[in-house]
């Protein structure tokens, strides 16, 4: 239940977000060429990658179903006791159907948050949090865990 309360919060929060950025138009500066929010538009994947190619909208929209189904699937037949996986997948889903939703409706990603040399908005940021806690997860605190902790075998 949970879960599921923390998926539609990040898409909420991703597509009013995505919405009142494009009603108002708003073009804020934090930090002058750094950090700040402007409305822009993404044909393609991060950074714009492949944004030219005629077939990209049709590959990240079927990559994408397949990816939203996997995780779905995952999350149904595999009980895990972890909070961690499991909240990595949320928000790495919630994130994708957000951007998900963008592409079926406009045939681009409406990003509003400009930091450096990239833009982005709250369902890419939803997809690399869950990314890195995805990471951490296997590196660290999966049974099966690449970095493992060593355990005491004299107590």
């Amino acid at each position: 239940m949970i879960y599921g309360i923390i998926f539609f919060a990040v898409l909420l929060l991703d597509l009013i977000s995505k919405t009142v950025v494009d009603a108002t138009d708003a073009q804020i500066v934090i930090i002058d060429g750094i950090f700040g929010f402007h409305n822009t538009r993404n044909p393609g994947a991060a950074l714009g990658m492949l944004g030219e190619k005629p077939w990209a909208m049709t590959f990240f929209i079927a990559i994408t179903a397949v990816a939203l189904i996997a995780v779905a699937l995952f999350l149904i037949f595999q009980k895990t006791d972890s909070k961690w996986l499991n909240l990595s997948l949320i928000f790495i889903a919630s994130g994708a159907v957000g951007n998900f939703v963008d592409r079926l409706a406009l045939r681009e990603v409406r990003d509003f948050i400009y930091m450096y040399f990239f833009n982005c908005n709250v369902a890419d940021v939803a997809i690399t949090v869950g990314g890195i806690m995805l990471v951490f997860y296997f590196l660290f605190l999966d049974e099966d865990a690449i970095i493992k902790k060593k355990e005491n075998k004299d107590g």
